[in-house]
């Protein structure tokens, strides 16, 4: 007979398996991030239901209870660090919350992946073998829907893209620009290759493990080729190898090899513990056997597709059969080609970027060591350490919101306690992991746990070259409770949630019960609530952004509107909609409808006001805000020392940041203080030698200061700077800049 405890447990069930299979697939092209923000929404609306069924189930018991295990401390005080970096951070909002758009790594959603952590092992320790089988099938389910992914992300190598034909623009890649391009690195439905890169990686060992398991008892090649689930894990496994290369993810390649070799490893130290076997008789192993055929299979799938590694390409098939003979046809030179100026001399290499945001990750940690400067802060306290070197590169004006080092970022971000107590939940689990294998004497038992570590350890190295996302830290959480769960591994874990043959009912509720289920019903409702109106104001602010974007101001104020009255805590609403309201007023003005400008503008400085004051260190904002009060210095020219002086605080908080002196400099301009901004501009060329507008801008000047000075001899050295600066454009900078060199015919 079905209990009512039975049915809640088959609810708890059915949401894990929705949690792993939908996550992957989360994305909407009608947000302002289309996958990451989806993705953990949906964690965020499964967890909801979790809690509830979760707080159901305790109250129906009488009874609250949460399971121990081995990881508790570290888990505890890698939270604590996490909510005393939220509480002093320089921008709490975003430590609560995490970055906007991705949002993944906020204090918000470490609780939750936490929170699934503890409802795996507390739910579902009825025994080993319940236990066993439950996170089994979450292991099918998620290959079920890795599968999925991998087969969505494969045509659009060849320029056949699902995503575009869901998002309505055919079955092509044409909705993605240039340098989004899946046919020379495919990102399926995760939205960028080194995230699907890195998920595959997890769970590639984890099938493979699985055809183990179904290969083992299998006595010959024809029961084998008639088992499909076997050929289902054998095709699954090539199919997760080939996305994986054809992401082209370094990261994610090292990840996935760490992974393997540590899924071998541990069947052979498994495998030398057992009486008899010798590292000589280890090949006869019928596993390592078949893993050792993966490993060809694998390499062979190189030798044909090629790696993501460019200087092992000349041992792939096109690598040896491309023809190294010089071509006979005539090359043309890149400058024959240049139709306008060069803003870059050639694209910086990843990792020499990655070389230098981590020098300034590492000058974030010296200035806040213990603590950090906040949870998902990285993004404004990185302007403030970002090394005058990154000027030089070709993603000099990228905003930087992550490391590119999970370790780095964590360090940077939570100092030594959140970085330190990160390390303690990673290295316990590793250990009480290694101390599980030593005392195992049999395989076959060893193969799914050892490919969970496997695909754990995958993480780790993948997160070292890059940094996490949604499902890469759902994984991260939830794979040492289903380890646990998988190995049998008794600790503090086990323990029965009821007494046998104990069940209860709904009508057997009293009245502090019902009370309870109240009250859990109306949090849960209204955090489904909440996660629908943010995404519904997500929605509105990234229609109004992008007519904003395009200067479409009258049709973006309406969505803007809607957003800011949808959410009015979120100020990055507000700062879109101040930049809005500005231009809109500067509008009116220039058609005469002064008091529709007087009133847009006054709204647009109010909103920008209460922005700048909710977030005293957020550069961007400031950024912002001297772009909104210059549009309003053109009506209102009073504003423009404002505009300044907000500048000036914009420099202090982001002192290596070429384009704010630029910026700064156009101002000093403005005001008529040339000479002021020619110092400025010095300044900022001395930051980015190869800034082309700020040195054409120091061209212009220097012409016009020569125009103006009496003094002869002066306005002669001016003329001769300035006549030098656009020869550097023409000759070396930027050749064939016509602007540039149609100034220079006017002073020879």
């Amino acid at each position: 007979m079905t209990t009512f405890q039975d049915r809640i447990s088959q609810f708890l069930r059915f949401s894990f398996y929705t949690l792993f299979f939908v996550t992957p697939f989360a994305m909407s092209n009608v947000n302002h991030e289309l996958f990451e923000f989806n993705k953990m929404w949906m964690v965020y609306g499964i967890t909801v239901i979790i809690f509830f069924l979760w707080g159901l189930r305790m109250i129906s018991e009488k009874r609250f209870y949460v399971r121990r295990t081995v990881l508790d401390i570290p888990i505890l005080l890698f939270l604590a660090s996490q909510i005393v970096s939220t509480i002093i951070s320089i921008d709490p909002h975003t430590s609560f919350w995490g970055y906007y758009s991705r949002f993944n790594g906020g204090l918000l959603s470490i609780i939750t992946y936490i929170f699934l952590y503890y409802a795996l092992v507390s739910n579902f320790f009825f025994s080993k073998e319940d236990a066993k089988e439950f996170v089994k099938r979450i292991l099918g389910v998620s290959l079920i829907s890795a599968g999925l992914v991998a087969l969505w992300g494969i045509p659009s190598h060849f320029g056949y893209d699902p995503t575009c034909l869901v998002f309505g623009r055919g079955f092509t890649t044409a909705c993605w620009t240039a340098a989004f391009d899946p046919t020379a690195r495919i990102f399926s439905t995760l939205g960028q290759p080194n995230w699907l890169a890195a998920y595959l990686a997890i769970l590639l060992p984890i099938t493979m493990a699985f055809f183990l398991d179904l290969s083992l008892p299998l006595k010959n090649l024809q029961e084998k080729i008639k088992n499909y689930r076997l050929i289902l894990f054998a095709l699954l496994s090539i199919i997760f190898y080939i996305a994986i290369v054809w992401t082209n993810s370094q990261s994610g390649f090292l990840g996935l090899w760490a992974g393997i070799f540590t899924f071998i490893g541990i069947i052979k130290l498994v495998a030398l513990r057992k009486k008899g076997v010798s590292p000589q008789k280890l090949l006869r192993l019928k596993s390592l056997r078949l893993l050792g055929l993966f490993v060809i299979i694998f390499i062979f799938i190189n030798f044909i597709i090629g790696n993501p590694f460019p200087r092992f390409q000349n041992i792939s098939l096109e690598g040896l059969t491309k023809d190294k003979t010089p071509s006979s046809t005539t090359q043309v030179a890149p400058d024959e080609t240049q139709q306008g100026p060069s803003l870059e001399y050639n694209i910086t290499g990843s990792g020499e970027i990655r070389l230098i945001v981590w020098k300034g990750a590492l000058e974030i940690f010296k200035a806040n060591p213990i603590i950090g400067s906040g949870v998902e802060t990285f993004a404004y306290a990185y302007y403030k350490h970002r090394p005058v070197e990154h000027n030089l590169t070709s993603e000099w004006d990228y905003l930087y919101n992550k490391a590119h080092n999970e370790y780095l970022n964590y360090l940077a971000t939570t100092g030594l306690f959140g970085l330190g107590t990160y390390f303690a939940f990673i290295l316990l689990f590793l250990i009480t992991a290694i101390k599980h294998f030593l005392s195992q004497k049999t395989i076959t038992p060893v193969i799914l746990p050892a490919a969970i570590v496997g695909g754990f350890i995958s993480i780790l190295v993948s997160n070292f070259f890059g940094f996490s996302v949604v499902l890469l830290n759902l994984y991260l959480f939830v794979l040492p409770a289903i380890f646990f769960m998988i190995a049998g591994y008794r600790g503090e874990i086990i323990s029965q949630p009821k007494k046998a043959n104990e069940s209860y009912k709904m009508n057997d509720f009293n009245s502090m019960q019902y009370l309870a289920l109240t009250l859990i019903s109306a949090l849960s409702l209204f955090w489904i609530w909440s996660l629908v109106s943010f995404w519904n104001a997500d929605k509105a602010y990234a229609l109004g952004y992008n007519y904003n974007k395009i200067g479409e101001y009258v049709a973006a104020n309406k969505p803007l509107e809607e957003a800011v009255r949808t959410r009015p805590n979120e100020d990055l609403f507000k700062n879109e909609l101040s930049v809005n309201l500005s231009s809109l007023a500067l509008a009116f003005a220039q058609n005469n409808q002064n008091e529709s400008a007087a009133l847009f503008g006054q709204r647009a400085k109010e909103m920008s006001d209460e922005v700048i004051e909710n977030n005293p260190n957020n550069v961007v904002y400031y950024k912002t805000r001297t772009r909104t009060l210059f549009t309003l210095s053109q009506i209102q020219p009073e504003l423009l020392d404002e505009a300044y002086k907000t500048i000036l605080k914009a420099q202090i908080l982001a002192p290596t940041d070429a384009k704010i002196l630029y910026n700064k400099a156009l101002i000093e301009e403005v005001v008529g203080n040339e000479e002021k901004a020619l110092e400025t501009l010095e300044l900022t060329i001395k930051l980015k030698p190869n800034y082309l507008d700020a040195i054409f801008r120091k061209a212009i000047i220097l012409i016009s200061l020569s125009e103006k000075v009496d003094d002869t001899s002066k306005a002669q050295e001016y003329k001769k700077q300035a006549k030098q600066t656009l020869e550097y454009i023409t000759k070396t900078l930027a050749p064939g800049f016509t602007q540039a060199e149609e100034l220079l015919k006017t002073l020879e």
